[in-house]
């Protein structure tokens, strides 16, 4: 393990075929005073405002449920036991299933103020209710119908699926909800490509519509009683209206943004830059730290977007997106042409320097996860000190340590870059909290961001704890889903 000081390397050589001096300024235009962009603004939605509404939603539900009797069969037994386990069931699966789904559209009043990662860990658990409470449903309604006409839970199915208008719709719905839950278990996950994981993720807007048939055309809270009626309906048009907003909202305006890549250059071994400008920096609000959704508009990239955070502070010159070569997409995207049109959708993200309400810093990034530190250290004051710590394979594979040097130098900082094989750090953990704290006394009066693989991030949250931050100081952001 060796700790560079700053100035050791030279400067990282322009990828081939990028246009000349197209480094850190490359989107800079002449004769013209470039200005920091204006930093989004800051949400006001409290989370006690937040957390009353689901609340308020279940409760009114729950009641209704109740006012039809739901307690009372619940606790006479038999068939009438399992029609109330059904409807009960039934109705949270419908609610966690609306949640999950706005949750997973991103709107703006939620993701302002949670960020992307901590709505689609949300969504996760809403996704768990769901596919637990819709198998409830399924079995407990099916066995009632079957004991209801002196059958099994079998004949009760094919008699539903064979009378019952709808039920065949419900139980393809049924079926994409457990596909869906198990796409998601961790174990499948990894062996699936991203694009088939996504695309299996759609079809759950498909499966809470083919549901919704059956709940309106069969359900006893609903058939018999106007009020619930309405209540569902309203909020089915809500759901609608908040996804639809949410999903093409962001589309639109990155449709009507226009945005083109001005250069690309060489960082680091296999990590790159691409530039960006256009009359759509206008209209932008961003802050280093955040994302965005990235689509390139050529035949082999249009489809599909991925997020890149931004890795200098947003000006009036451009945009710049540092990227790793971490498969044909990224690799593609560093083989750009100028003047290819990009489509932005966001920013996203909270993973601001407002976090750390200008206290001091430490800045730990590992790989590629360097672009988000590089842009909140230039966010920081000399006030913060800010102490940034790089892990990198070998000095040659570290992005952007020219900037690095000149920013921490600027801001009374400290850098430092560790760098070895992996192997190393398992005989001496560069993050123990003795290290720590011999390397910054004062860490636990600091805020700490962090970005990098999943074993940095625990490896630094473990020690940065044991250091004394309190955990509400230690700050990361998964830019993924």
């Amino acid at each position: 393990m060796s700790i560079l000081s700053p100035g050791r390397s030279a400067s990282p050589a322009p990828a081939p075929g990028a246009r000349p001096g197209a480094a850190a300024g490359a989107t800079r235009e002449p004769n013209r005073t470039v200005r920091r962009l204006p930093r989004p603004r800051a949400s006001r939605l409290r989370t006690g405002d937040l957390l009353a509404l689901p609340w308020f939603v279940t409760l009114v539900t729950v009641g209704l449920w109740v006012r039809h009797g739901g307690v009372t069969a619940l606790l006479s037994g038999g068939t009438d036991t399992l029609l109330s386990i059904g409807q009960i069931s039934g109705l949270i699966a419908a609610l966690a299933a609306m949640g999950g789904l706005i949750l997973s559209s991103r709107p703006r009043f939620l993701e302002r103020r949670y960020g992307q990662d901590q709505l689609i860990a949300a969504h996760r658990w809403f996704g768990i209710v769901t596919v637990f409470t819709v198998v409830l449903h399924a079995v407990a309604d099916t066995w009632a119908w079957g004991a209801a006409t002196g059958g099994t839970i079998v004949t009760g199915l094919v008699d539903l699926l064979a009378n019952e208008a709808w039920m065949v719709a419900a139980l393809v719905g049924t079926v994409l909800m457990v596909v869906i839950g198990l796409s998601s278990w961790r174990r499948l996950r990894q062996l699936m490509p991203y694009e088939t994981w996504y695309f299996v993720h759609l079809t759950g807007y498909l499966a809470v519509l083919l549901g919704f048939g059956h709940q309106l055309t069969l359900g006893a809270d609903i058939a018999t009683d106007t009020l619930a009626l309405w209540w569902w309906w309203a909020l089915a048009i809500v759901t609608v209206l908040v996804v639809t907003y949410s999903r093409l909202g962001d589309l639109l305006r990155s449709l009507t943004r226009r945005f083109y890549v001005t250069a690309v250059s060489r960082e680091a071994n296999g990590i790159g830059s691409v530039h960006v400008s256009g009359p759509g920096l206008a209209r932008l609000r961003v802050a280093g730290g955040q994302f965005f959704n990235i689509r390139a508009l050529t035949g082999d990239l249009w489809w599909q977007a991925h997020p890149y955070s931004v890795s200098a502070a947003p000006t009036t010159a451009g945009l710049r997106f540092t990227v790793k070569e971490l498969g044909e997409d990224s690799t593609r995207m560093l083989q750009l042409k100028p003047g290819t049109r990009l489509l932005l959708e966001g920013p996203y993200g909270v993973f601001t320097s407002e976090q750390a309400h200008g206290a001091p810093v430490v800045l730990v990034a590992g790989g590629v996860g360097i672009a988000p530190i590089r842009a909140l250290l230039e966010d920081c004051g000399p006030h913060q000190t800010p102490v940034v710590i790089v892990r990198v394979h070998d000095e040659f594979d570290l992005a952007h340590k020219i900037e690095l040097e000149r920013l921490v130098a600027s801001r009374n900082g400290s850098l430092h870059v560790l760098t070895g094989p992996r192997q190393w750090f398992t005989r001496t953990d560069p993050f123990s909290a003795q290290t720590l704290r011999a390397w910054i006394p004062d860490v636990a009066s600091r805020h700490v961001f962090m970005c990098g693989p999943a074993s940095l991030e625990s490896a630094v949250m473990k020690g940065m704890r044991k250091a004394g931050v309190p955990t509400a100081h230690i700050h990361s952001e998964r830019f993924g889903v």
